[in-house]
């Protein structure tokens, strides 16, 4: 019977999607209310909600009172857009786009091909550039996965001497500004495409917007310079090993400009802290959704895909959220 349980997962999936898209948790932060009154809320239709949700409190997501209303839960609670660590948009972009690809999984084991191509017709990423709705979902579930690493990060590392960060890659910015939060001293900047950075700056919060700015480009061909720290978080992830070491150069070329800087390389790696299911889909992922050719890699890879870009190792360090640093300079004559 497991078998044909685990069958059913995306059932659930797609159910935990919904409930996120709707903001279902967003209408319960007050307290229990009839499936009914969060139908006319959202204006779906009672009786299918009504079922979804029981699905969703047998499982534990939310809960079903007596009278028949349904309460948050402490899960449900990261489903709410002003939890601090809210995983809402994480939850819309793998039960809706990413589920969409991982339909197509079987294209993926027969081919060893990414299953965008056969669903989008192209990458994930050149979608997201001309499906703006898709791109923001998109964004805000890259926020939600590194908003806890912002505070480990500035925990575990010694920023005294530091006083610019460059978040390559960096999305909404959400690294960065929770650096900019811990270390007052610091400024940063968030260096994505043009796009991505148009959606961030309107909703950087008043007491960031003197020390952070966001630049639009090309991490293939050029980085922001100057900086004394570059960080690269779940980047690299993406690519395969020719296009890594691409992205890895145009940051080696900057830092040879700066006498102390770091570039910070930070991935959930083979015989890292991070195992078991997550790991193992996270692995999974790379092959479904990322661009083809990607593939885990141990600290030991990543440090070799540094060495020929141009930088030195100067550490690894595996943090408590699971991820290792590949810290390195920049290698000089």
């Amino acid at each position: 019977m497991k078998a044909a349980y685990l069958a059913c997962g995306g059932w659930i999936a797609s159910a935990v999607g919904v409930a996120a898209s709707l903001g279902v948790a967003d209408l319960l932060a007050e307290g229990p209310r009839q499936a009914a009154d969060v139908a006319a809320a959202t204006g779906v239709h009672a009786a299918p909600l009504a079922s979804l949700m029981r699905v969703l409190a047998a499982v534990g997501l939310f809960a079903e009172t007596p009278d028949g209303a349904f309460a948050n839960t402490p899960d449900s609670e990261s489903l709410r857009t002003d939890h601090p660590q809210s995983v809402r948009a994480w939850c819309m972009l793998a039960a809706g786009d990413y589920q969409r690809l991982f339909h197509a999984m079987s294209h993926t084991v027969a081919t060893g091909e990414p299953a965008a191509d056969s669903v989008l017709g192209e990458t994930l990423y050149s979608y997201l550039r001309h499906t703006p709705a898709a791109a923001d979902v998109y964004d805000r579930a890259m926020e939600d996965l590194a908003r806890p690493l912002a505070g480990v990060l500035a925990a575990s590392r010694d920023f005294s001497r530091v006083e610019t960060v460059v978040d390559v890659g960096g999305g909404r910015g959400t690294i960065v500004r929770g650096l900019l939060r811990a270390v007052p001293h610091l400024r940063g900047t968030c260096f994505d495409r043009p796009d991505v950075c148009d959606r961030a700056r309107a909703d950087v919060e008043p007491g960031l917007r003197d020390r952070l700015a966001y630049r639009g480009g090309d991490f293939f061909e050029s980085v922001p310079g100057g900086a004394d720290l570059y960080i690269l978080k779940n980047v690299l992830h993406n690519w395969d090993d020719e296009r890594a070491v691409a992205i890895l150069r145009p940051i080696a070329a900057a830092l040879r400009e700066v006498e102390h800087g770091r570039l910070l390389i930070i991935e959930p790696v083979i015989g890292g802290g991070m195992g078991g299911l997550y790991k193992a889909l996270d692995d999974l992922l790379q092959l479904v959704i990322c661009e083809p050719g990607a593939t885990p890699r141990s600290a030991d890879a990543l440090s070799g895909l540094a060495v020929q870009a141009g930088f030195r190792v100067t550490g690894v360090q595996a943090l408590p959220s699971g991820h290792t640093v590949v810290e390195a300079a920049a290698a000089r004559a």
